[in-house]
């Protein structure tokens, strides 16, 4: 079986001091000391910090997990024979937490070197979710430009703002992602809920990192709603959205919410010319992790007959965090054709990849 893994994440060692030789002098002096780390959510526990990459994904130099290409390719893809791994950087994520839009436009830009640089040319199966600051769409729009094009870089990575997707705001971004042929990845940043530029959570701010956790679905609700009902999809035809470690169990009730509510007040929109949900199976996607674990097997097979999973759901392991979906164990009971679709085919269409 052949397997494309969505959701990998590199690490950067050292942090912002690793990416240094990146940057200008000027701006290296301006990342010295305290600010050469990307702040972190403070409710976070041991259990999810730097301690939840798993330690049999430790390098053989007692690097964090993800922090050396070569080990990462024999560690996971070797050991899978996964043929291709789309890199996504949480770390870069955080960047989403500085007030600063020159701040995390450099640092966006000094992630993206570092990954061509370090990263793509180590193995080919490498591919690479580049990553933008939502600060300054002109600039986002200027970066997905200045390496997008790369036939090794395959999605734009956009940690998002507090301001909705289907906001005239990032228009730049949609229409250089449009044009070059990339997906916007959404990932959660862990930044969510704790600072003033991040994305904020319903109803108000969790108290408990577990509480806090289990709520990263609203925001990718909140999101898909807005990029739909503004009538993103409409303005962009070309344009599709890979919503990574979101989870997928909530979208049959949301796909079904929005078709009945268009039936009612479909005046209110009147670009929405087709069912919501049409647009929503033909441009959005998700990834596997984290499965869901109904108490019935009967149940998640009926969930993905539901979201349509032979176009809808990709594969991901989300290597090298401690909850690792392995593909031996995930899909088990799946047919053939529709396994086939989940594990490659989906994420090949998705990418551009053969």
């Amino acid at each position: 079986m052949k397997i494309i893994d969505s959701d990998v994440h590199p690490w950067v060692p050292g942090d912002i001091e690793g990416l240094k030789p990146y940057m200008s002098k000027s701006w290296q002096m301006r990342f010295e000391g305290k600010r050469a780390i990307l702040p972190d959510h403070p409710l976070r526990p041991p259990l999810a910090g730097a301690t939840s990459i798993r330690r049999d994904a430790t390098t053989p130099s007692g690097g964090i997990g993800g922090s050396d290409p070569r080990f990462l390719a024999q560690d996971h893809l070797d050991k899978l024979d996964i043929h291709y791994a789309i890199l996504s950087s949480i770390q870069a994520g955080k960047l989403v937490s500085l007030p600063n839009s020159g701040e995390a436009v450099m640092l966006a830009r000094a992630f993206n070197d570092y990954f061509i640089d370090q990263w793509l040319g180590v193995d080919d199966r490498y591919r690479l979710a580049m990553c933008v600051a939502a600060h300054d769409p002109k600039e986002a729009a200027a970066e997905i430009r200045r390496v997008g094009g790369r036939s090794d870089v395959v999605a734009v990575y956009m940690p998002l703002v507090n301001i909705l997707m289907g906001n005239p705001y990032y228009y730049p971004i949609y229409e250089a992602a449009q044009d070059l042929g990339l997906p916007i990845l959404l990932h959660p940043t862990g930044t969510e809920g704790a600072f003033q530029t991040s994305v904020h959570f319903a109803g108000g701010v969790p108290s408990t990192y577990i509480e806090r956790h289990s709520c990263f679905p609203q925001i990718a609700m909140g999101n898909i709603s807005s990029m739909l009902f503004e009538g993103v999809f409409v303005r962009f035809p070309g344009l599709k959205v890979l919503a990574a470690e979101f989870g997928f169990g909530w979208v049959p009730h949301m796909l079904w919410r929005f078709d009945q509510n268009w039936r009612q007040f479909r005046r209110e929109v009147p670009w929405l010319e087709q069912e919501p949900s049409k647009y929503v199976l033909d441009r959005v996607r998700f990834t596997s992790q984290p499965l869901e674990e109904p108490e019935k097997d009967e149940y998640l097979l009926q969930i993905l007959e539901m979201v349509h999973a032979d176009r809808t759901i990709l594969f991901s392991t989300d290597y090298p965090h401690w909850d690792t979906d392995y593909p031996q164990t995930t899909f088990q009971r799946l047919p053939a054709g529709m396994k086939d679709r989940i594990f490659y085919d989906n994420a090949a269409e998705l990418f551009g990849l053969a």
